[in-house]
């Protein structure tokens, strides 16, 4: 089975050396594959955003360690629910293999050294092994808990170990029966998500001699961060990073109010490439670091640039803004969470530009007639009536200020006003209400893993399953490039 799988995949049939890293598909251009060296991903066929294979939705979810810096990610994405995912010849478990080789390939490129990603499997993928298509080196097989501990799975998973996987066990609730498993785990898992704290000291009690990490799962806020950490939790999970205590009465030092003033000169929607320009080349950092970005291989040119002005014609107005914006964030560095803020808030930026724009692309497509109902409906979008999409440039930097808030440990109200934004983004940003806010739920949706909410959501926005796929696909590779770790 598993040599079936590999085949299906594009993946080379070596059954001595483990798959190595595959390609990663851009959403920003359908069907167009980043370059990568070893084994390749095919990617499901797509044509005008309508899927000719399985077409299934990924995301990831930071997990950090106890000092606050990103000690990986684990892997959410959609299983295959319905005949109508899998093409004829690809059965479920093909399907979801492929999903997770995909997410591993869109993800790894934004990973640091040693940083993992944890990726669920089941029991008929675990017994088949299909964990072997990514490499041990990075990948951690997190056991489901409707997993049985059986005779074949521990087997399964001891080989696992062996060849240098990380074994983690999720939603231990102090369940009986587990021991056997919880020999082999090399991190546990906990959900404290509204459980009382007695449990949970109670379950801590019951691991602590054995030789395993600890990882809390869902921590929604700072109090609970705290409480898991002094339990004896070793990595955390959830959103707790994007709620900070805030300072109150601490005003922006001078060097971050200038970076204030010169985000809101980017935000302006009448920002001209000659204003842009001139922030470069008045800064020696900006200007070096723009040349390194134009020669990097996420461009490919075949000669090197040298001028900033023929750096930044080659750019373009919006892709320099773009630029300037995620690199003048990225200065804003306070604190141990930082970087993997602003990573958040690039891919959030990103994200909803493509979204924006594939809406746009699909209002276009059926104001001409060329998308009929049915054609939207094998996409699983688009059938109802879809909000009219916002401009993409406001998308983006809704997405990139979205973060502001933690970033800076100062009220959000404070730090809006001083960026003169548009006031459908103050609003949404401010109270999440009016018409950009359905967009920022989206959003937190897709991070989060709801997938009901996802679909329904995009919906509502005339966005098929395979636009919001590759939306983020292309977010992620974006995103990654700029903050490539590995460097």
């Amino acid at each position: 089975m598993l040599r079936r799988m590999r085949s299906l995949l594009g993946l080379a049939d070596d059954d001595d050396h483990p798959a190595r890293t595959p390609s990663a598909t851009s959403g920003q251009e359908a069907g167009k594959a980043a370059p990568s060296s070893g084994a390749r991903i095919v990617p499901p066929t797509v044509q005008d955003g309508t899927a000719c294979g399985p077409v299934l939705l990924v995301a990831r979810q930071p997990v950090f360690d106890a000092s606050g810096e990103v000690w990986g990610y684990e892997l959410l994405f959609r299983h295959p629910d319905s005949p109508e995912c899998c093409s004829g010849d690809v059965d479920a478990s093909v399907a979801t293999a492929s999903v997770i080789a995909d997410g591993f390939a869109m993800a790894r490129p934004a990973l640091g050294q040693g940083q993992r990603l944890l990726v669920n499997f089941a029991e008929d993928m675990l017994l088949e092994g299909t964990p072997r298509i990514l490499p041990p080196d990075v990948c951690g097989v997190e056991v489901l808990e409707t997993v049985p501990a059986t005779e074949a799975v521990l087997l399964a998973l001891s080989a696992l170990k062996a060849e240098g996987y990380l074994i983690v066990v999720d939603d231990y609730a102090g369940q009986p029966g587990m021991d056997a498993l919880l020999d082999l785990a090399d991190i546990v898992k906990i959900d404290v998500l509204g459980r009382p704290l007695t449990d949970l000291a109670r379950d801590v009690a019951g691991l602590r001699s054995r030789q395993c990490q600890l990882l809390a799962e869902k921590v929604e806020d700072l109090a609970t961060h705290r409480q898991c950490e002094a339990l004896g939790f070793s990595l955390f999970q959830g959103f707790f990073f994007s709620r900070p205590e805030l300072v109150h009465g601490r005003r922006l030092d001078s060097s971050q109010a200038a970076k204030m003033r010169l985000l809101a000169t980017l935000a302006r929607e009448d920002v001209n490439i000659k204003a842009a320009t001139e922030v470069v080349r008045s800064d020696a950092a900006l200007s070096y670091k723009l040349l390194r970005y134009i020669n990097s291989v996420h461009f490919g040119l075949p000669v090197k640039v040298t001028s900033i002005q023929h750096g930044i014609s080659l750019l373009g107005t919006r892709n320099l803004v773009q630029w300037l914006c995620v690199t003048v964030l990225s200065e804003f560095d306070t604190g141990p969470m930082a970087r993997e803020l602003i990573a958040v808030s690039a891919l959030r930026a990103k994200f909803l530009e493509l979204c924006a724009s594939r809406a746009t692309s699909r209002a276009r497509q059926m104001d001409a007639g060329q998308v009929d109902a049915g054609h939207m409906e094998a996409g699983h979008a688009g059938t109802g009536q879809a909000r009219p999409a916002p401009q993409s440039g406001a998308m983006f930097m809704l997405g990139l200020f979205s973060l502001l808030e933690p970033l800076l440990c100062l009220p959000l109200a404070e730090l809006l006003r001083s960026l003169p934004l548009a006031d459908e983004l103050t609003e949404a940003l401010a109270a999440h209400t009016g018409p950009y806010a359905p967009w920022l739920e989206l959003l937190e949706h897709y991070e989060r893993g709801r997938w009901d909410e996802v679909l329904a959501s995009g919906e509502a926005m005339g966005l098929t399953q395979a636009d919001l796929a590759m939306a983020y696909a292309g977010a992620l590779e974006w995103s990654a490039f700029f903050h490539d770790r590995r460097e």
